[in-house]
């Protein structure tokens, strides 16, 4: 039903081609510019992929590898927070910075750390401290002390009376 072209060795180049070619991908065989098979191993001239082909390949591999990686992480997430936060106290230190005490409350099913942030308003700032809680398991409570550096010049002071936490 098929026929096979006869074996030559790549060392034999069936025409010479002068000037920038292609070789052949299964013999070596010198063929023109982008063409990937020589006449002997392609007689029907079958062409190749586009490169629109070959693009949408590559976009259907990057989307459905963006899709497996959310699913990850969604899986790798489940029952992780919310986390409750709520100021406890806090005190100026003679330097100008804060002393917070704050009580964070894994409020999930799973053991898991806390991001807080603290802020003087209901807005947060990107300058805003930031503190991340040790493992606090599922439906249990941790009180978590820490030091606010004074503000660099410049930057937003937290107010003593209006401290606000937020954890995530």
């Amino acid at each position: 039903m098929f026929r096979r072209s006869p074996s030559t060795p790549a060392t034999e180049p069936a025409a010479a081609l002068a000037g920038p070619h292609d070789t052949c991908v299964r013999c070596g065989r010198p063929t023109p510019l982008g063409v990937a098979l020589c006449e002997q191993d392609n007689p029907a001239h079958i062409k190749g992929p586009s490169a629109t082909q070959v693009h949408g390949t590559i976009v259907l591999g990057l989307v459905g590898g963006f899709v497996l990686l959310a699913l990850l992480l969604r899986f790798a997430t489940v029952g992780v927070g919310p986390f409750g936060a709520a100021v406890m106290g806090h005190a100026t230190r003679p330097d100008g910075g804060l002393e917070v005490v704050v009580r964070v409350t894994n409020d999930g099913s799973r053991e898991s750390a806390a991001s807080c942030r603290l802020s003087s308003g209901s807005a947060p700032d990107p300058r805003d401290p930031v503190f991340f809680t040790e493992l606090i398991p599922a439906g249990e409570s941790r009180v978590i002390s820490r030091v606010v550096p004074p503000p660099a010049a410049g930057g937003p002071a937290l107010a003593q009376g209006g401290v606000t936490v937020r954890c995530n």
